[in-house]
């Protein structure tokens, strides 16, 4: 049997020695080329991904390094008291009672149609129309007397305060001594703020032309809440007061 090897070997040597190398040079591509290629083309697909990332990062730090964070942080505190972030109950009577005391009129009753969580209402689902308007919606109802001039203020300008009221249906009435009552419905507007931070190749962009001009219209509303807030100052001016006095 090994003369009969020898023998085949001694006739097919070049055949046995070309057929070894290319067997060697099979396992060698399978088990060494192909690897290396996988993890080169593995390096240039993560260089390609390292790249995109720099050059997000690039173009937020050049975004951010021309804004001021004193600004942002202004922008957001404006907007934040005319849509807050959660209900914000007191926010709602301090502005109506602010905006009362400035036009003059005198508010009798004030009620919340649906307060639910007064804390927070962050976790409440919002319905179809709050999602199509962007906010979910409080809405209440108030009465308020006063003059009529006092009254047609009010009600013309309830909706141009922080915070940022919806007149949704009003009924007025006047007596024949000229006192005048009115009786509102309004909705009142907050929104979670997104807590999800965006990834790395998520661009940051400037404001648009449009909400440049909401913002600037919103930021000249006057936050009437302060009026109410504001104590009035004590009188040190000294000397006894007769308590009983007129």
């Amino acid at each position: 049997m090994f003369r009969y090897l020898r023998r085949f070997l001694r006739i097919y040597q070049g055949f046995v020695v070309s057929g070894a190398i290319l067997l060697f040079g099979t396992v060698a591509f399978a088990f060494a080329v192909l690897p290396g290629i996988r993890a080169t083309r593995d390096l240039y697909e993560n260089l390609k991904d390292i790249k995109k990332e720099v050059q997000a990062l690039s173009g937020k730090l050049t975004f951010l390094q021309s804004v001021s964070e004193d600004d942002i942080r202004d922008r957001l505190m404006i907007m934040l008291s005319a849509v807050p972030a959660e209900k914000s109950v007191p926010t709602i009577f301090s502005t109506v009672e602010g905006f009362a005391k400035q036009t003059g009129v005198s508010i009798a009753e004030m009620s919340l149609l649906s307060p639910g969580s007064l804390s927070t209402g962050a976790a409440t689902r919002q319905s179809a129309a709050e999602k199509k308007i962007g906010a979910s919606t409080l809405p209440f109802t108030l009465n308020a007397s006063g003059t009529y001039d006092e009254i047609r203020a009010f009600v013309g300008q309830i909706n141009k305060i922080r915070r940022i009221f919806d007149v949704t249906s009003f009924d007025i009435s006047t007596t024949s001594t000229g006192d005048t009552t009115v009786r509102l419905s309004l909705t009142v507007f907050y929104q979670s703020i997104e807590e999800k931070v965006g990834s790395i190749k998520s661009p940051v962009v400037a404001l648009t032309t449009k909400e440049e001009e909401v913002f600037m219209k919103v930021s000249q509303y006057p936050d009437v809440s302060r009026t109410f807030l504001e104590a009035p100052a004590a009188d040190f001016s000294g000397g006894k007061r007769n308590p009983f006095a007129q």
